[in-house]
């Protein structure tokens, strides 16, 4: 995969946006017919979320597609600057973190394998917010160096899930703005959670950290809007309730509660390529 990484960046960067994009979902388009294990794991994910069997095989084309201009943007980091940010990405809700920024508390930013995660980082690091993000390794190092090298050329801190309890606290307390992926449990420590009919992992990450730390947790999500643009969504905080025994469910709750919001308004942009739900 490395390899294949690096054409893809050499790829990305040898055009304009445009052209790269063209690109991108011939390549999509080709993943899609040939890997049949990656076909059939979408249409699975899909199927709780859309009912129909023709329009869940034309969102998993989609999905498909739109993660290859996600790996795209991703690629063309060298190249991401405000200008860029002004022209293609719009913001919503950004107030909810300044709120906290001000007040020293610290907040988690809580996203999912939606739209564009990796980019959504980028903007806030880029814009001067202190940003970590706690990222699982890959398991080939080249492959996981040119990840991080990625993620530091536009000024993102990264934290790798071995270390990430102790600096995930750390940064935290110095109130500053910690990233983390809320979908899908890694860590074969989640909690079951009810999800549109079925039952999924939740990492509970994002609920411990709260209540170590006290810091808030604001439902995060880079969302594709037509075809060159995003928009940056930050959703009502969400504290953790310390005279609540069950305060780390209660913020996992609200949590999905959100994210079905959004897979359900935006499933085409949905990237998980192995079956998730239990």
């Amino acid at each position: 995969m490395y390899y294949l990484f690096i054409l893809g960046k050499i790829i990305a960067l040898s055009g304009p946006r445009i052209i790269s994009y063209q690109v991108a979902k011939f390549f999509a388009l080709l993943h899609y017919y040939l890997s049949k294990k990656d076909r059939n794991a979408v249409f699975y994910n899909l199927r709780p979320l859309v009912q129909k069997e023709k329009k869940r095989k034309e969102i998993a084309r989609k999905v498909f597609i739109n993660f290859a201009y996600y790996l795209t943007d991703f690629f063309c980091y060298s190249r991401l600057t405000r200008k860029f940010i002004k022209k293609y990405v719009s913001f919503q809700g950004l107030d909810s973190v300044d709120k906290a920024i001000k007040e020293k508390r610290g907040a988690i930013l809580l996203t999912a394998h939606l739209g564009n995660y990796e980019l959504g980082g980028a903007v806030m690091s880029l814009l001067g917010y202190p940003l970590s993000v706690v990222a699982l390794p890959h398991l080939d190092l080249r492959t996981n160096n040119f990840f991080n090298k990625q993620r530091r050329r536009v000024g993102v801190d990264v934290i790798p899930t071995g270390a990430a309890i102790k600096r995930s606290i750390k940064v935290l307390n110095q109130g500053k703005l910690l990233a983390l992926l809320g979908d899908r449990d890694f860590s074969h420590s989640g909690r079951k959670q009810k999800f549109f009919s079925r039952f999924a992992e939740i990492p509970r990450g994002a609920a411990f950290f709260a209540k170590k730390t006290g810091a808030v947790v604001i439902p995060t999500f880079l969302v594709r809007e037509k075809k060159y643009n995003y928009r940056l969504i930050f959703e009502k905080e969400i504290k953790y309730n310390r005279e609540d025994k069950n305060g780390e469910e209660d913020i996992l709750k609200k949590y999905v509660s959100v994210l079905k919001k959004y897979l359900k308004k935006y499933p085409d942009q949905w990237y998980l390529f192995q079956k998730y739900w239990q």
